[in-house]
C-alpha cells in the first residue's frame, strides 16, 4: 500500500501558501469580505474541528492575515451556524436591502434557488475551473453537483470529503459461503447485476434450517442513498430537458422503471436486509460512504467479527455506463447582491487552499488528505478503488432531483414499491405529476 505522509505535511503546504502571499494576488483597497460558514471547523490547516474559523488560535490567524495581505483586504467571520439560519439571514436581509455576507456554505436546495438568492455563476465559472484543484476534487463539468439544468449556483468551497458511496464487503463471509472474491470479478470484467444478484443468493442463508435467515447478502441503512447508487449504476435519468428548456421528470423510462424493480426483486427475495431487522449486522455486504466508510464504527463492528472488510464500486446495471458519483454537492454560495463574484471565488480558495497558487506541492496535499481520512484500509485493492477509480464521474440525480424525489432516507413513494412490493409503474405514474408540481414551484418553470 501507498506510504501515507503525516499530517505534518499541512504545516509545509501551509508554509508553500504563506509564500504565495508575499506578492500581492490582488489588492481589494481594505475591502472587508464577510464570511459564514456552517462547518466553523473546517479549515485547511488540521483535521475538522481541529481549528475554528470564528475563534482561531495563533497559527490559524496567522494563515487568516497572510490571505488578507494577499488581497489587500479584511476578513470577517459572521453569524456562525446552521445554513438555514444563514439563508434566512440572507432572506431578510435582502427584503430590508442590507448584505449580511459576501459567501456562505450552501449547498442546491429548493429554498436557495426558489428565492432566487444567490448568484448564477456561469459567467464566472468555465470549463477549466477546476483544472487548478487537487485530482480528488476535480469535477470535469463544473455543472456537476452545483447546477440546475445549465445553471451553476455553486461551486466546491471546502475539498474536505468526496462523499461518494462504495460496497463495503466482509471477506471473511465470501470466504466461508465459497464466494468468489469480488476484486477476481471485478478484474475480469464481469461485476455486473446479473453477478451482484447471484452473489447475493450465494451469501444469503439459513445456516441451521430453521427457516429463518441467519446470513444475508446485503444489508439497507440508507434507502434513499442506495436508489441513487443503483439509478447511477444503470445510468439512468430522472428528468429531461424540453426543447422549450423545461425540465421535466421522466420517471417511467425504462431505466429508471427497471433499476427500480431490480431492487424490488432483490427485496422480494430477501437478499437485500430491510433496514430495522434486528439481523443487519449478518450481512455481507452493505452500501457506505467513501471516505468515510473506515470510521471508527464500521473498524470496530469487523474486529468484533473477527473479519476483515473490502471496497468494490456498485456492479454495472444492462444500460450502465461506467457512471460514478463521486463527489458532495459543491456547497459555496454567493449572494444575489455581490457584484464581483469571481473576486469572492479567489478569498474564498486562498481561504480554503482550494487550488494552486495556493497549494504549491499537489503531492504532498493529497497525500496528507488522504492520512487524514483512511484508517484501517486492509488491502491495495481497496485503497486503488477508493483513491483512483477508473469510473466517469457524474452528480445524479441533481440536487434538487433528490431534494424533491428523496426528502428522507426513506422516501415513501420508493419504499412502497422497493420493500412493499407494490406496482412500480403505477405508483410512479401517479406520483410523477405531484413531483413535477414540486418542481415547477421551485424553478418557477
Amino acid at each position: 500500500m501507498k506510504k501515507l505522509v503525516p499530517i505534518l505535511l499541512m504545516v509545509l503546504i501551509f508554509a508553500a501558501a504563506a509564500n504565495a502571499a508575499d506578492t500581492p494576488i490582488m489588492d481589494l483597497g481594505g475591502r472587508v469580505i464577510r464570511i459564514q460558514s456552517h462547518w466553523a471547523g473546517d479549515t485547511p490547516l488540521g483535521p475538522r474541528g481541529e481549528y475554528n474559523w470564528y475563534t482561531p488560535d495563533e497559527f490559524l490567524q496567522a494563515h487568516i492575515e497572510k490571505v488578507e495581505q494577499m488581497f489587500n483586504c479584511k476578513i470577517e467571520f459572521v453569524l456562525e451556524g446552521h445554513r438555514e439560519d444563514a439563508l434566512e439571514a440572507l432572506r431578510l436581509g435582502v427584503l430590508a436591502g442590507d448584505q449580511p455576507f459576501d459567501f456562505f456554505q450552501h449547498e442546491i436546495t429548493p429554498a436557495l434557488i426558489a428565492d432566487g438568492l444567490i448568484k448564477p455563476l456561469n459567467d464566472y465559472i468555465g470549463l477549466d475551473f477546476y483544472d487548478a484543484y487537487p485530482p480528488l476534487f476535480r469535477r470535469p463539468d463544473p455543472k456537476i453537483g452545483a447546477a440546475v439544468g445549465d445553471v451553476i449556483y455553486t461551486f466546491e468551497a471546502s475539498n474536505t470529503s468526496n462523499g461518494a458511496k462504495y460496497i463495503l464487503w466482509n471477506k471473511g463471509m465470501f470466504e466461508r459461503a465459497g464466494v468468489e472474491s469480488l476484486y477476481d470479478i471485478y478484474e475480469r470484467g464481469d461485476w455486473t447485476w446479473d453477478t451482484f444478484e447471484d452473489i447475493l443468493h450465494d451469501l444469503t442463508r439459513d445456516l441451521d434450517g430453521d427457516g429463518i435467515t441467519d446470513v444475508w447478502g446485503i444489508r439497507s441503512t440508507n434507502l434513499r442513498d442506495e436508489i441513487i447508487v443503483m439509478l447511477v449504476s444503470n445510468s439512468a435519468r430522472v428528468t429531461k430537458t424540453t426543447p422549450e428548456g423545461k425540465i421535466v421528470f421522466d420517471l417511467l423510462n425504462p431505466h429508471v422503471v427497471e433499476t427500480i424493480e431490480f431492487m424490488q426483486r432483490l427485496y422480494a427475495d430477501g437478499v437485500w436486509a430491510r433496514r430495522g431487522q434486528a439481523e443487519l449486522d449478518d450481512a455481507a455486504m452493505t452500501i457506505a460512504t467513501g471516505t468515510d466508510i473506515t470510521s471508527r464504527n464500521y473498524i470496530n463492528h469487523m474486529e468484533i467479527i473477527g473479519d476483515q472488510f473490502g471496497l468494490m464500486l456498485p456492479p454495472q446495471g444492462p444500460n450502465g455506463k461506467n457512471e460514478f458519483n463521486m463527489y458532495n454537492a459543491a456547497n459555496g454560495s454567493i449572494p444575489v447582491y455581490v457584484e464581483d463574484p469571481e473576486v469572492i471565488i479567489e478569498v474564498v480558495s486562498a481561504l480554503w487552499m482550494l487550488k494552486e497558487p495556493y497549494i504549491e506541492d499537489m503531492d504532498a496535499w493529497e497525500q496528507a488528505f488522504w492520512d487524514r481520512y483512511i484508517h484501517g484500509i486492509p488491502d491495495e485493492e481497496s485503497y486503488m478503488l477508493l483513491t483512483n477509480p477508473d469510473v466517469v464521474p457524474v452528480f445524479l440525480p441533481s440536487p434538487i432531483e433528490r431534494q424533491v424525489l428523496f426528502p428522507s432516507s426513506n422516501p415513501e413513494a420508493f419504499a412502497r414499491i422497493i420493500v412493499n412490493g407494490e406496482s412500480a409503474t403505477s405508483v410512479l405514474a401517479a406520483e410523477q405529476p405531484v413531483f413535477q408540481a414540486q418542481l415547477d414551484e421551485i424553478l418557477k418553470q
